[in-house]
């Protein structure tokens, strides 16, 4: 039986994983740790949890957009000499270590992550020395048992604290990119609706103009070798007039202000990080027929 702290960080992380496979990976690890008589169930557990992580790092670290990163091409020098001085043939894939570092920052490199203030080596060592200790309890031998309820459950939640510890650095990269451009999105946004007056507002009225567009959520959807996407959702505060010039100046014009949520997917290159639209604004205008 394992103690209700267990069963709630295994909850925490299940919401991050990126699949239901990965979550049944996670489901099954936990199943056979259940069971206080199993000698071996936290060998189970750490089996399990050790073939998760590695398929979560393949999955968010695939080894071409690995390879397509500045920070890795320049790694290819150093690793192919230390091959050649151990004699043996230089292998150009990406190291456990290179899919953590791939997945916590994209392509951005170490000096931009110390630039804004940001290091998460710590993070990256948690957990590469977490997946070390799983394998060496994968691996059976006398003195590789953990026995005891509190001793199993103190090993699983410390395994389960790493993993979580490393999607907390995944967020604060991301949340920490998202500070960087908000301002400059807010004024893709604004410059795109006002460009173009979509139809679902230009139809509201004899014409509308944007007086305000703010972004209420932004949303890191890639972090790539060398692009950032954005989903971004918020509200665009408008005027909509009624009645021609001529009207306004005889006074029988009209004029009401309101408010429409919208979305649209943007992109910004590393090298300088300022947003443009992907696709055409997207505006909900539904409200006003309600």
């Amino acid at each position: 039986m394992l103690p209700s702290s267990t069963v709630a960080l295994a909850e925490t992380l299940s919401a991050k994983l990126p699949d239901d496979f990965s979550r049944k990976v996670l489901a099954g690890s936990l199943g056979a740790s259940w069971d206080s008589a199993n000698p071996i169930r936290a060998n189970l557990f750490a089996a399990g949890l050790r073939e998760l992580v590695t398929y979560v790092l393949h999955s968010l670290a695939p080894d071409e957009l690995v390879k397509a990163c500045g920070w890795y091409q320049d790694q290819r020098p150093r690793r192919e000499a230390d091959a050649k001085k151990r004699g043996a043939a230089y292998q150009d894939r990406p190291t456990r270590i290179d899919r953590m570092v791939y997945a916590t920052q994209g392509g951005l490199s170490d000096d931009f992550l110390e630039k804004i203030g940001l290091d998460v080596d710590a993070d990256h060592r948690t957990l590469r020395e977490m997946v070390d200790e799983l394998s060496k309890y994968t691996h059976m031998r006398p003195g590789s048992l953990v026995e005891g309820d509190q001793a199993v459950s103190a090993f699983m939640e410390a395994a389960i604290h790493a993993v979580l510890r490393f999607h907390k650095a995944i967020e604060t990269v991301r949340s920490a990119v998202i500070d960087l451009v908000t301002e400059d999105i807010n004024k893709e946004a604004d410059a795109k609706l006002t460009e173009t007056i979509v139809q679902e507002l230009d139809e509201l009225s004899t014409h509308t103009t944007v007086e305000e567009v703010v972004a209420d959520e932004i949303r890191v959807t890639v972090l790539g070798p060398r692009e950032i996407e954005f989903y971004v959702k918020g509200t665009v505060y408008v005027q909509l007039n009624y009645g021609s010039s001529s009207d306004f100046r005889r006074g029988d014009g009209a004029s009401m202000s309101d408010k429409y949520p919208f979305s649209v997917r943007m992109g910004a290159a590393m090298s300088d990080f300022i947003p443009y639209a992907l696709e055409a604004v997207s505006v909900d205008n539904s409200s006003f027929y309600e």
